[in-house]
């Protein structure tokens, strides 16, 4: 594990599960795109895992309260997954697991994923864990939205309200809100709920604008959330991660928008160790979790998709890449 300012990055060999290390073997291990959690006084770290067979895979492990890897704590969580039989889904829903994020609400820990990239479609699935043990509680409900869906769908964002509410950001650009059921068995239907027109003109141009990142945080009176954008580098697309806030109360209104883009990995940023697992993609700073602490954040993100990194931010730093959103 090296350190930078503020910075945590984590050999990747140290995330593997044993349980996976003969299917290493001597290979490179891609470890990247992790969700964070508080853990009592550690963590939780979900993220994605890639061996030379290029399975996606997911792992989870705790962290102590310096953000350190308890010894043994890695694990083979989709092993565990266990998806309904039968062709209900095709083949690779069973074999690709994407993206994890960890997401408490209330006294309930789950962990949530995507298919990847697949026609027709791909999948979105919630599983809950026992907190004790990180094991699978039940099996995985599939997120399911309301209304015509798009083929590909990712990057959802759960977040609670002072209610104990669950709900999801959809989309940030515009900002479109779900309210989440588990009325359906094995499913976990997701509704329109409110929306609200966010074009924040003040960051520079992206393709497609914010996208989904890290699950949002109450603080300091909004809902704060660490979204991604794509811009273009010199040899393929940069990915970046920015922040904004959204309001307590329906529409949940943005009212804070980036006007910078937020700096997670510092010197690490450009920085390769393996072979890209994609060739489009130049650099990759894309955050998956996050939690105050104090008045500092932590920001769990994928750096450059084979390793996990976790930036310590103050608050004032994060507020500083914002601006107010004018209200009409």
């Amino acid at each position: 594990m090296s350190r930078a300012p503020d910075c945590v990055v984590f050999d990747s060999t140290e995330l593997l599960p044993d349980v996976w290390r003969k299917a290493a073997g001597t290979s490179p291990v891609w470890a990247f795109n992790p969700g964070l959690v508080r853990d009592g006084d550690g963590w939780l770290l979900a993220y994605r895992i890639v061996l030379a067979d290029q399975l996606r895979r997911i792992a989870i492990c705790r962290l102590d309260r310096d953000l350190r890897v308890m010894p043994g704590s890695p694990s083979g969580l989709s092993d565990q997954l266990r998806l309904p039989p039968g062709d209900r889904y095709p083949d690779v829903v069973h074999r690709w697991f994407a993206d994890p994020r960890l997401y408490r609400w209330g006294d309930r820990l789950f962990v949530y994923w995507n298919s990847g990239w697949h026609e027709p479609c791909n999948h979105q699935f919630l599983q809950e864990l026992d907190a004790r043990t990180l094991t699978p509680f039940g099996q995985p409900r599939e997120l399911v939205l309301c209304g015509e869906r798009r083929p590909l769908e990712k990057n959802w964002t759960f977040f609670t309200t002072a209610d104990g509410d669950l709900l999801c950001v959809y989309s940030i650009m515009p900002h479109r809100v779900l309210r989440a059921s588990f009325d359906v068995a094995g499913e976990v239907r997701c509704a329109p709920l409110a929306e609200t027109a966010f074009a924040a003109a003040g960051y520079p141009a992206s393709h497609g604008g914010l996208r989904g990142g890290a699950p949002p945080v109450w603080h300091d009176g909004h809902y704060w959330s660490f979204a991604h954008s794509i811009h273009d580098g010199a040899t393929g697309y940069r990915y970046e991660a920015a922040a904004y806030a959204f309001a307590a109360a329906v529409p949940f209104a943005p009212r804070a928008e980036p006007v910078m883009s937020l700096d997670l990995a510092g010197p690490h940023r450009d920085v390769r160790h393996l072979p890209s697992l994609n060739p489009a993609v130049e650099s990759v700073v894309y955050p998956c979790g996050a939690a105050i602490d104090g008045g500092t954040w932590l920001i769990s993100y994928g750096l450059n998709d084979e390793r996990c990194g976790i930036a310590r931010i103050p608050h004032e730093t994060v507020a500083a890449t914002v601006r107010a959103k004018p209200q009409s």
